[in-house]
């Protein structure tokens, strides 16, 4: 109160009038008679009846009901936290954010304790107290949100290192035979773009012997808004990728923003693939004997960095071996905060809905259809409790940094999802998984769409590009494999998914490798096609796709091909009016 009195409301003032306050309950308890005010000494004599422990619980009990007398006298708006979890999310998503939400307020209120024992020791108390308090921890994480700096997520968003945490994670994980780190140094005088040490963790279920025999790796990206979150706080589900495919999985730490924004990060995640291919696997321990098969698997940033890579590699000079595959997880296609989508993206998406791909509904009676006013998943969901807009700008913001030149609507490394066609035509077998309530949704159709057009203008395999989404889930889930049970099966079918992608090839003729593309001349009546320089060879390049029956049927009764928007957006609307068209469906995950 006293700093909205001196129009400065700040934690410095809330820090003052909490001394004021104590202050003047110090001057009450030493000043005032025992027995109180006169007022107060009739009701003392009244108060002698009862014994401490009731006059306690019927204090404690006076307080809950005065807090919560809005809710109890019915001056609440229309069960806000129906619109906002029930009918949104699935079940298990809502327990899994509200475990996340109070690990959250509890790393960030401890952040500033000394020494670090004291301060993982506070997080967890403070941890627990927002598990009973879950609206506190979610006033406490907004308020976070508007001064978030790269220091608080740190904080936060690593909250997998805390040692109980760690623990937790480690008892529930398969037993590994390689768990390492190991140091890659790059050098500009070999062709990289930096002289900097890349921090690389590898994780292998098989003996030291066995993972040098590899043939075979799955390179990851890890997420963490391009400012945070090394390999260690993804540990749960790259454990159990590593034990359930039993394929090597090499998960890069490359440097951060806002320290070192565009295009540094990047960089570093495409020289380390390009060294792993130079080296047929050398430089992070294998024989060095073939050149091994990789998929490249990514998730949220992770997953922008993996397509922004892939565009890296093929157009990359002398020509390198494309990997055997690209698995994308709620990637980030977009960086910007456009609430909009184009005219252009919504013709790609009728083209996707003509082909079958997109359910017929999905535009149908939409605000602004065909004008450029129809409004995005960034937009129906600015709301999120993970990615809300003003989070999302300030991640944005520190990744890109201060470089006035870069256009983010026309650079596609910084955004995929202006990849031009003659690249995406060459993209490898591409499965890309995300949630049906993720902000950055839409990014994903549109980007799957605009990848289908281009192959199939190509001429190449398309049949194999999946895009799954996940019903009544965001962002996040994937780190939800320890605290959420449903999560864990999830995780089981992208480990699926990846080993389907990394097998053995069947080469049918040639001697191509997986995802080699010869580069000619292509024209149609004497014309240089837009894909003049692709003559991709679906006989030697496809990867089929060949995931088992349990996995399909998981798809079929989780996830769907492709979202209905209309749905989302509609839905969003009617929230902002207070009215609800929805029953309180429980869900799957």
């Amino acid at each position: 109160m006293l700093g909205h009195i001196a129009g400065r409301p700040s934690p410095s003032w809330d820090k003052i009038q909490a001394i004021v306050v104590l202050l003047m309950s110090y001057v009450a308890l030493r000043k005032v008679p025992a027995t109180g005010p006169r007022p107060f000494q009739r009701l003392h004599n009244l108060l002698r009846k009862y014994t401490p422990w009731q006059i306690l619980i019927g204090a404690l009990t006076t307080l809950y009901a005065a807090h919560h007398a809005d809710l109890l006298l019915g001056l609440t708006p229309a069960e806000p936290e129906k619109k906002m979890f029930s009918r949104r999310y699935t079940r298990g998503y809502t327990r899994g954010l509200w475990i996340l939400s109070a690990l959250d307020a509890g790393f960030f209120t401890s952040q500033n304790i000394r020494p670090k024992i004291l301060r993982d020791t506070m997080s967890a108390i403070f941890s627990v107290f927002y598990l009973f308090f879950p609206k506190r921890a979610v006033e406490k994480n907004n308020m976070m949100l508007k001064v978030i700096t790269a220091t608080h997520m740190r904080r936060s968003w690593e909250k997998m290192l805390h040692p109980v945490i760690r623990l937790m994670t480690w008892v529930n994980a398969p037993r590994l035979g390689i768990r390492r780190e190991i140091a890659v140094r790059l050098s500009k005088g070999e062709g990289y773009h930096s002289d900097s040490e890349v921090m690389i963790t590898i994780l292998y279920k098989g003996s030291e012997e066995e993972y040098a025999s590899s043939e075979s790796i799955i390179l990851d990206i890890p997420g963490g808004g391009f400012v945070a979150m090394r390999p260690a706080c993804h540990a749960d589900y790259l454990m159990a990728w590593a034990g359930q495919t039993n394929v090597p999985i090499v998960s890069i730490d490359y440097k951060k923003a806002p320290e070192f924004p565009f295009p540094h990060g990047l960089n570093e995640c495409f020289d380390i693939y390009k060294m792993i291919v130079a080296t047929k696997g050398a430089c992070i321990g294998l024989k060095g004997a073939v050149q091994p098969r990789i998929a490249i698997a990514g998730d949220s940033a992770g997953g922008t960095f993996s397509a922004s890579v892939m565009n890296m590699i093929i157009e990359h000079r002398p020509m390198l071996p494309k990997p055997v595959g690209l698995l994308m997880v709620y990637p980030c296609m977009h960086v910007g905060l456009d609430f909009w989508i184009s005219n252009s993206d919504l013709a790609v998406i009728e083209e996707e809905i003509e082909r079958g791909h997109i359910p017929e509904d999905i535009l149908k009676a939409r605000p602004g259809r065909g004008d450029g006013m129809t409004l995005n998943s960034k937009a129906a969901f600015m709301d999120d409790q993970v990615l809300g807009s003003s989070f999302l700008r300030a991640l944005m913001v520190m990744y890109i940094g201060g470089d006035t030149k870069l256009d983010h609507k026309s650079n596609y490394l910084v955004s995929p999802i202006y990849t031009p066609d003659h690249i995406l035509a060459q993209y490898p077998r591409t499965y890309i998984i995300t949630g049906e309530k993720d902000p950055l949704v839409d990014d994903s159709i549109i980007f799957m769409a605009k990848m289908r057009r281009a192959k199939r203008a190509a001429g190449a395999d398309l049949e194999s590009d999946t895009l799954r989404i996940v019903n009544g889930v965001s962002h996040a889930f994937m780190q939800m494999t320890g605290i959420v049970p449903e999560m864990k099966e999830l995780v089981r079918v992208v480990g699926e998914e990846l080993l389907d992608m990394i097998k053995t090839p069947q080469l049918q003729k040639g001697e191509q490798a997986w995802g080699d593309a010869s580069v000619q001349s292509v024209k149609e009546g004497g014309e240089e096609t837009d894909l003049g320089l692709v003559d991709v060879r679906p006989a030697t390049l496809s990867n089929p796709r060949q995931t088992s029956a349990a996995v399909l049927k998981w798809e079929q009764e989780y996830t769907r091909d492709a979202v209905t928007i209309y749905e989302h957006r509609r839905v969003a609307y009617l929230d902002q009016l207070g009215i609800d068209t929805h029953d309180d469906d429980s869900g799957h995950i």
